[in-house]
């Protein structure tokens, strides 16, 4: 077995924290969109929380937010509640399916360690990031146009 480099800048720790972060942002914005739409009557422009597009057809913003924020939330929780095998299966698909393509040609040297290794920590922590700004679509699709 050669012990080259590992092929990916994996923290399973440090990406289960940003993980667990994003979880809670994206369920305190459906939250807050909830609350918004139980709790607040909603302005003329949008009578009963109704979007009306300028053909009249009509848009109501529970399926919005049902869509843009409560799926992505409960998929972000079961990444989080489903951790070790969320990991398992980036280490696999790491360390099992990359080969290089000089090795595959049989003229590159086994133990020679990998050129390029993925920064998978920094496109984790991007990745959650744009999550919970997209979770955050509905909340402006209900200030915009409704107040």
């Amino acid at each position: 077995m050669s012990d080259s480099q590992p092929l990916l800048d994996f923290n399973p720790d440090f990406c289960r924290k940003i993980a667990k972060r994003g979880a809670i942002i994206s369920f305190a914005w459906l939250g807050i969109a909830i609350c918004i739409l139980a709790l607040v009557h909603p302005g003329s422009q949008c009578p009963a929380w109704t979007i009306y597009d300028k053909n009249g057809e009509a848009t109501s913003l529970w399926v919005i937010v049902g869509f843009f924020m409560g799926l992505p939330t409960i998929l972000l929780c079961f990444i989080v509640m489903r951790w070790k095998g969320f990991t398992r299966m980036i280490n696999d698909s790491g360390a099992d399916s990359y080969r290089r393509f000089l090795a595959s040609k049989g003229s590159d040297y086994q133990n020679k360690p990998a050129a390029y290794t993925f920064p998978m920590n920094s496109v984790f922590v991007m990745a959650i990031g744009m999550w919970s700004l997209f979770c955050s679509i509905p909340l402006w699709a209900m200030i915009l146009p409704c107040f």
